[in-house]
Formats: C-alpha cells, structure tokens, sequence
C-alpha cells in the first residue's frame, strides 16, 4: 500500500490536530501496530469549490491496521477519497501448516497486506473457521513467533507461530483456519465527522472492542455508508463486532453506486462462504438509534450473521433525488440474525 499522505508504524500516543490533506497517491493517513491514535480536525478534502482536482487520495483517507488503545476520529472533512474514509481492522494469518500440536506455520493472504509484524510473544488470539466464519471456542497466547520465509519481519509473509496451549485437532493447513490477533485490537470512537462525495464506503469498522460512531454526517457516500465487515477468505480483514453504537448520524442519500458490501445504507456484512452450515453468529451487540436516513432508495439495514440488534428511534425521510434502482427492495433485510428488534 505505497504513497500515503502520512505514514504511522509502532507509534505511540500520537495526536494530529488541524492537519489538512489534500492530495495523495495512496492513503491519506496509513497507520499499523500503533497505540492511541488521536484525529481532531484531520482533513482529506478539495482545496475548496475551485479546485481541479476531482478526487483527494487515490484510497482510503485513513486506514487503521493492527491497532490497540483508543483510535479517536473526531471533527474531520473526508470528500473525495476514492475509497473509505475510514477502516480499523486486524488482519487473519491463515493456517498453511501444521508442525505439531502446539505450533503452525501460518501466512499473511492478500496482495496488499503483508511484510510487517503481525504479532508478539504473550499477544491472546483466537481461531476462525474461514467458511463458516465460526470462532473456536476459547483464545491462547503466543509463545514464541518469528518469520518463517525470511530472516527479519520486515518484507516477512509467513511466520513460525508456537502457542502456550495445545491447539484444537482440526486446526490444520486443509481445514481452513485463520488466527486473529486480540490483542491488537483498538476501541474506537468515530464522532462529529463529515464524509461526502466520496467513491466507495463511508466507514468501516471491525473490532470486537467498544466502537462508537455518532454526531456524523454521511452526505453521498456512493456505497454504504457505514460497513461492520469481517473476511477470512479475501481481504483477510479482521474480525467481530461486539459492542457497537451507532446514533445521531445524518445519512443523505448514500448507495448510488453498487460497491461490495453494499446491501444497505447500514451493511453489517462479514463473508461467509457458508452461511447455511454457520452454527454461531459473528456479529453481536449492534445499537442503532437516533438516526436520520434521508434517502432516494428502499435498503436502510442489511444484517448477516448477528446476535442482539437493535434499531430504534430513527427517522426515514424518502426523497426524489436519484431513481430507485437498488435490487434490495426491503428497508430492513436480515440473514441469520437472532434477538433482533426493529421499534419507534
């Protein structure tokens, strides 16, 4: 992921405030194995209405990976990005080898996700079933890690990982298993931001930690506006929500175009190759409330895979200012969700 506006890697306590980007190839905020991001006033947008340029980054105007602490997004201008204004996520290392019953050999997956430290000795992780997306029951620690297919991290793609327990039998190279890192995994809170005429998503959030998203404005995001996701099969972008809070936002007509994930205005959308044999469900712990949606579509919320959503006290306003097109025609269409309430 080269050209960032702005690189972060195993920063600390870092604060940019009143910080203005207006042009990069890449990201315009990379940050990865950091602790305690603070963005007050951070902007990714035009220079004003007679700037030429039509778009600011090339990607995501920030993106979070492998993160612990608090990321605090607040006060920002995010238009233009030709992706998200924002993604948090942890990355899955998927099981290629066995080596016994305690350790495996295991390999950072996508293209554009790789070459640095994924974990550290101590660090608790878990275990996901990729198609199912079913976690295993119970978490373990490192013991000892190191790179495997090189003699330093950096530029690493595999890692020799030995655990302090024994690890369950069908966790194998042909089982299709990812390991998530728990302890790098941030809180978030993503407050009084404006995200606007953007080309893919607005927000996208996956930790299993507090996320709180509130006082925003999501003015014409093209696709969701904002995305709970989770993926072990192609981004390899980590992991389960568990306490989510989404309220006081506007939404203006977002979904004019048709990115991936984009099921609804709200997408709770983790990929599961196979949702019929799923036993236990990925998401849980949803609050949506208090929320405007003014919007030219049918889709509001989409869910998959969700234990205890709650959507109350919002408004729908219906305006004329695209023509419907969307194939989900439901407000509210939900896949294997359970304790779900819909009310006010």
């Amino acid at each position: 992921r080269p050209t960032p506006g702005i690189f972060f890697s195993h920063n600390v306590n870092s604060v940019l405030e009143n910080v203005t980007v207006h042009y990069a190839e890449g990201m315009g905020l990379l940050a990865q194995l950091c602790e305690n991001i603070t963005l007050d006033r951070f902007n990714v947008c035009l220079k004003g209405p007679n700037d030429p340029r039509y778009f600011t980054t090339q990607a995501d105007a920030t993106h979070f990976s492998g993160c612990k602490g608090a990321i605090i997004s607040k006060n920002g201008l995010y238009e233009g990005m030709m992706d998200d204004a924002i993604n948090i996520h942890g990355t899955y290392l998927k099981v290629i080898s066995r080596v016994d019953e305690k350790t495996v050999i295991a390999r950072y997956m996508h293209n554009q996700s790789w070459g640095f430290e994924w974990g550290r000795t101590a660090d608790e992780v878990q275990f996901v079933r990729s198609e199912t997306m079913e976690l295993l029951d119970g978490t373990n620690r490192i013991a000892e890690i190191r790179p495997y297919d090189k003699n330093q991290i950096h530029g690493a793609r595999e890692f020799y990982i030995r655990f302090d327990e024994p690890i369950h039998p069908d966790i194998n190279e042909k089982s299709g298993f990812g390991i998530e890192n728990l302890t790098w995994t941030p809180e978030v809170n993503f407050s009084g931001n404006t995200v606007r005429n953007n080309r893919a998503r607005g927000a996208l959030f996956s930790t299993p930690r507090k996320t709180v998203v509130e006082d925003n404005l999501f003015d014409h995001t093209s696709g969701t506006a904002i995305l709970l996701c989770g993926d072990c099969n192609g981004w390899y972008e980590t992991g389960a929500c568990k306490d989510v809070v989404i309220r006081r936002n506007k939404f203006v007509n977002a979904l004019t175009n048709m990115f991936q994930f984009t099921n609804g205005v709200i997408s709770i959308y983790p990929e599961i190759p196979n949702l019929k044999g799923q036993q236990k469900y990925f998401h849980s712990g949803i609050v949506i409330e208090d929320n405007e949606f003014d919007t030219f579509d049918a889709p509001i919320l989409y869910a998959k895979s969700v234990d205890g959503l709650i959507f109350r006290n919002n408004t729908i306003k219906k305006n004329t200012g695209y023509k419907p097109f969307h194939w989900n025609k439901n407000r509210f269409l939900l896949e294997r969700v359970t304790n779900a309430k819909i009310e006010e």
